[in-house]
């Protein structure tokens, strides 16, 4: 029993590596760790520097935007706008900090880290929600931390028509 403990605890060390970040600021007390952006790769993915020095992508945790480098997919309605409002919000050499959620992998089946992320204490995800450039996205139907303020602010950024839900009328996977 205690060697599993052992191990489960090197494991969240090994995720978190030698940036820990922690603060209301961010959410709760779950492990974190600080990361350098490299780029936004388009509206919910960013490539980022960890603490390790390697490269990694993120997959954001809980929003859907729509694609514009996904291979064998056309760019969709508000493809390029999601990418631009994601490099204004995550521009190349910000800080940012990567929290794991509490049910979501933590890496997805492409091998990219599933993380929350903030700027400056800015949940990029919210923001995404917020702009109208991102839907909430529920992998196989399961909850995520925040699902409650995600949906609320996607509800606030539909009913003003922000986004896709005025430029493409709410469809966030058609053609472009």
């Amino acid at each position: 029993m205690k060697f599993a403990a052992v191990l489960l605890s090197l494991s969240a060390l090994a995720w978190v590596g030698c940036g820990t970040a922690g603060g209301a600021e961010e959410g709760s007390s779950r492990s974190a760790t600080r990361a350098v952006i490299d780029y936004a790769v388009d509206g919910d993915t960013l490539r980022v520097r960890l603490p390790s020095g390697r490269l990694a992508y993120v997959r954001l945790v809980g929003i859907d935007t729509p694609e514009s480098v996904r291979p064998g997919v056309p760019v969709e309605g508000g493809a390029e706008a999601a990418s631009d409002s994601m490099q204004a919000l995550a521009p190349e050499g910000a800080s940012v900090v990567l929290r794991r959620d509490s049910v979501a992998d933590a890496e997805d089946r492409y091998g990219r880290i599933l993380a929350h992320a903030f700027i400056a204490g800015r949940q990029l995800e919210l923001a995404q929600l917020r702009r109208g450039w991102a839907e909430v996205y529920r992998f196989e139907g399961q909850r995520f931390d925040g699902l409650g303020r995600f949906e609320r602010t996607e509800d606030s950024a539909r009913r003003a028509s922000r986004g896709v839900w005025s430029a493409c009328g709410g469809d966030f996977h058609s053609s472009g």
